[in-house]
Protein backbone atom coordinates (compact mmCIF):
# COMPACT_ATOMS: atom_id res chain seq x y z
CA UNK A 1 0.00 0.00 0.00
CA UNK A 2 2.97 2.29 0.65
CA UNK A 3 4.54 1.54 -2.02
CA UNK A 4 1.42 1.87 -4.77
CA UNK A 5 1.44 5.74 -2.70
CA UNK A 6 4.62 6.46 -3.19
CA UNK A 7 4.52 5.37 -6.65
CA UNK A 8 1.37 7.90 -7.22
CA UNK A 9 3.40 10.66 -5.45
CA UNK A 10 6.23 10.52 -7.62
CA UNK A 11 4.42 10.00 -10.79
CA UNK A 12 2.45 12.76 -10.05
CA UNK A 13 5.22 14.86 -9.02
CA UNK A 14 7.17 14.22 -12.12
CA UNK A 15 4.49 15.34 -14.09
CA UNK A 16 4.13 18.79 -12.45
CA UNK A 17 7.87 19.16 -12.98
CA UNK A 18 7.40 18.15 -16.60
CA UNK A 19 4.49 20.61 -17.28
CA UNK A 20 5.94 23.47 -15.51
CA UNK A 21 9.45 22.86 -17.75
CA UNK A 22 7.27 22.79 -21.14
CA UNK A 23 5.50 25.79 -19.97
CA UNK A 24 7.97 28.20 -19.21
CA UNK A 25 9.50 27.51 -22.62
CA UNK A 26 6.56 28.55 -24.25
CA UNK A 27 6.09 32.19 -24.15
CA UNK A 28 2.39 34.07 -25.71
CA UNK A 29 2.17 35.78 -28.77
CA UNK A 30 3.72 38.92 -28.93
CA UNK A 31 2.84 41.60 -31.50
CA UNK A 32 5.47 42.76 -34.03
CA UNK A 33 4.32 46.65 -34.22
CA UNK A 34 2.72 48.71 -31.84
CA UNK A 35 2.48 51.81 -33.67
CA UNK A 36 2.36 55.18 -32.27
CA UNK A 37 0.06 58.86 -32.82
CA UNK A 38 -2.24 56.77 -35.46
CA UNK A 39 -3.91 59.90 -37.54
CA UNK A 40 -6.48 58.98 -40.34
CA UNK A 41 -6.10 59.23 -44.31
CA UNK A 42 -8.63 60.79 -45.62
CA UNK A 43 -8.41 59.26 -49.14
CA UNK A 44 -5.78 56.98 -49.62
CA UNK A 45 -5.56 55.24 -52.74
CA UNK A 46 -5.20 51.49 -53.63
CA UNK A 47 -1.67 50.06 -53.08
CA UNK A 48 0.50 48.13 -50.73
CA UNK A 49 2.25 49.53 -47.46
CA UNK A 50 5.23 47.43 -45.92
CA UNK A 51 6.90 47.59 -43.14
CA UNK A 52 10.53 45.96 -43.52
CA UNK A 53 12.01 44.57 -40.56
CA UNK A 54 15.18 42.19 -39.56
CA UNK A 55 14.16 39.81 -36.67
CA UNK A 56 17.17 40.05 -34.04
CA UNK A 57 16.76 36.22 -32.90
CA UNK A 58 14.74 33.56 -34.63
CA UNK A 59 11.18 34.14 -34.53
CA UNK A 60 8.09 32.04 -35.26
CA UNK A 61 5.27 34.39 -37.40
CA UNK A 62 1.46 32.97 -35.94
CA UNK A 63 -1.16 35.54 -36.91
CA UNK A 64 -1.19 38.20 -40.30
CA UNK A 65 -3.24 41.18 -39.14
CA UNK A 66 -4.71 44.64 -40.85
CA UNK A 67 -5.60 47.95 -38.88
CA UNK A 68 -9.50 47.33 -37.88
CA UNK A 69 -10.11 50.44 -40.66
CA UNK A 70 -13.74 49.88 -41.61
CA UNK A 71 -13.29 46.24 -43.29
CA UNK A 72 -16.50 46.92 -45.94
CA UNK A 73 -13.84 45.08 -47.77
CA UNK A 74 -11.33 42.29 -47.37
CA UNK A 75 -7.83 43.60 -47.21
CA UNK A 76 -4.92 41.11 -48.09
CA UNK A 77 -1.87 40.59 -46.24
CA UNK A 78 0.95 38.99 -46.67
CA UNK A 79 4.97 38.01 -45.10
CA UNK A 80 7.34 38.65 -47.95
CA UNK A 81 11.26 37.37 -47.60
CA UNK A 82 12.88 40.32 -48.77
CA UNK A 83 15.91 38.77 -51.29
CA UNK A 84 14.29 36.57 -52.27
CA UNK A 85 10.55 38.74 -52.87
CA UNK A 86 8.80 35.73 -52.40
CA UNK A 87 5.57 35.55 -50.32
CA UNK A 88 6.17 33.58 -47.29
CA UNK A 89 2.55 33.61 -45.97
CA UNK A 90 -0.89 35.41 -46.96
CA UNK A 91 -4.34 35.81 -45.43
CA UNK A 92 -7.48 37.94 -46.20
CA UNK A 93 -8.50 40.42 -43.05
CA UNK A 94 -11.95 40.75 -43.04
CA UNK A 95 -14.51 42.63 -40.11
CA UNK A 96 -14.69 39.25 -38.57
CA UNK A 97 -11.02 38.54 -38.00
CA UNK A 98 -9.84 38.95 -34.08
CA UNK A 99 -9.36 42.15 -32.81
CA UNK A 100 -6.31 42.86 -30.91
CA UNK A 101 -5.03 46.12 -29.66
CA UNK A 102 -6.63 48.49 -32.78
CA UNK A 103 -5.51 45.20 -35.49
CA UNK A 104 -7.38 42.52 -36.83
CA UNK A 105 -5.70 39.00 -37.28
CA UNK A 106 -5.54 35.54 -38.84
CA UNK A 107 -4.03 32.63 -37.26
CA UNK A 108 -1.55 31.17 -40.18
CA UNK A 109 0.40 27.78 -40.17
CA UNK A 110 3.31 29.16 -37.92
CA UNK A 111 6.04 30.27 -40.19
CA UNK A 112 10.03 30.31 -38.63
CA UNK A 113 12.06 33.74 -39.89
CA UNK A 114 16.00 33.79 -39.49
CA UNK A 115 18.05 35.81 -37.31
CA UNK A 116 19.59 38.60 -39.23
CA UNK A 117 17.57 38.66 -42.65
CA UNK A 118 15.23 41.06 -44.10
CA UNK A 119 11.72 40.64 -44.28
CA UNK A 120 8.34 42.58 -44.81
CA UNK A 121 4.59 42.82 -43.82
CA UNK A 122 2.52 43.65 -46.29
CA UNK A 123 -0.75 45.25 -46.44
CA UNK A 124 -3.05 45.54 -49.89
CA UNK A 125 -5.36 48.72 -49.01
CA UNK A 126 -8.58 48.63 -51.09
CA UNK A 127 -10.87 51.85 -50.95
CA UNK A 128 -14.50 49.92 -49.96
CA UNK A 129 -17.73 51.54 -49.97
CA UNK A 130 -17.80 53.16 -46.83
CA UNK A 131 -15.61 53.92 -43.82
CA UNK A 132 -12.55 52.00 -45.18
CA UNK A 133 -9.75 54.70 -44.33
CA UNK A 134 -5.91 54.18 -44.04
CA UNK A 135 -3.21 55.40 -41.37
CA UNK A 136 -0.66 56.70 -40.64
CA UNK A 137 1.98 56.91 -37.57
CA UNK A 138 4.20 58.59 -36.16
CA UNK A 139 6.52 55.69 -35.18
CA UNK A 140 6.40 51.93 -36.05
CA UNK A 141 7.02 50.89 -32.37
CA UNK A 142 8.71 47.42 -33.61
CA UNK A 143 9.04 44.61 -30.67
CA UNK A 144 12.41 44.28 -28.89
CA UNK A 145 12.82 41.45 -30.85
CA UNK A 146 12.58 43.25 -34.17
CA UNK A 147 14.67 45.87 -35.72
CA UNK A 148 12.25 48.37 -37.85
CA UNK A 149 14.16 48.69 -41.36
CA UNK A 150 11.73 51.38 -42.65
CA UNK A 151 8.90 51.55 -44.50
CA UNK A 152 7.90 51.32 -48.64
CA UNK A 153 4.64 51.55 -50.74
CA UNK A 154 3.64 51.20 -53.91
CA UNK A 155 -0.01 51.56 -56.47
CA UNK A 156 -0.77 48.05 -56.99
CA UNK A 157 -4.14 46.77 -56.09
CA UNK A 158 -2.63 42.99 -56.07
CA UNK A 159 -0.45 42.32 -52.70
CA UNK A 160 3.29 42.09 -53.79
CA UNK A 161 6.58 43.62 -52.21
CA UNK A 162 6.87 47.44 -52.33
CA UNK A 163 9.72 49.47 -53.62
CA UNK A 164 9.15 53.24 -53.19
CA UNK A 165 10.47 54.39 -49.47
CA UNK A 166 8.78 56.82 -47.32
CA UNK A 167 9.83 58.15 -44.13
CA UNK A 168 6.29 57.66 -42.14
CA UNK A 169 5.25 54.41 -42.07
CA UNK A 170 1.08 53.74 -42.88
CA UNK A 171 -0.61 51.25 -41.28
CA UNK A 172 -1.48 48.64 -43.11
CA UNK A 173 -0.42 45.46 -41.88
CA UNK A 174 1.07 43.61 -38.55
CA UNK A 175 1.87 40.17 -37.25
CA UNK A 176 2.10 38.03 -33.85
CA UNK A 177 5.07 35.89 -33.28
CA UNK A 178 6.14 33.85 -30.72
CA UNK A 179 9.80 32.59 -29.85
CA UNK A 180 10.33 29.19 -31.15
CA UNK A 181 11.65 26.62 -27.91
CA UNK A 182 15.28 26.10 -27.94
CA UNK A 183 16.31 22.57 -28.88
CA UNK A 184 18.20 21.99 -25.77
CA UNK A 185 14.97 22.64 -23.74
CA UNK A 186 12.78 20.81 -26.13
CA UNK A 187 15.18 17.39 -25.84
CA UNK A 188 15.07 18.13 -22.01
CA UNK A 189 11.26 18.16 -21.59
CA UNK A 190 10.85 14.85 -23.64
CA UNK A 191 13.58 13.24 -21.53
CA UNK A 192 11.72 14.40 -18.81
CA UNK A 193 8.47 12.96 -20.11
CA UNK A 194 10.29 9.83 -21.17
CA UNK A 195 11.31 9.40 -17.51
CA UNK A 196 8.24 9.53 -16.25
CA UNK A 197 6.67 6.70 -18.01
CA UNK A 198 9.37 4.52 -17.09
CA UNK A 199 9.12 5.30 -13.44
CA UNK A 200 5.07 4.84 -13.60
CA UNK A 201 5.62 1.16 -15.19
CA UNK A 202 8.53 0.30 -12.94
CA UNK A 203 6.47 1.46 -9.55
CA UNK A 204 3.19 -0.46 -10.86
CA UNK A 205 5.71 -3.94 -11.34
Amino acid sequence: MKKNCLGSFVVSLCIAVLSVCCSNETKADTIAFAPTGLSLIPSEPAGNDGLFFIPTVKISVTELGYVDCGFTVGHSVGLFDVTSSIVLASTTITGSSTLTSNFRYNLITPITLTAGHQYAIVGTFTPGTGPDRGYQAVTAGAATQITYQGYKYDTSSTLNLPTTSYPTPIFGADFQYVIPVPEPAATGCFLLGLGVMVCSKRLRN
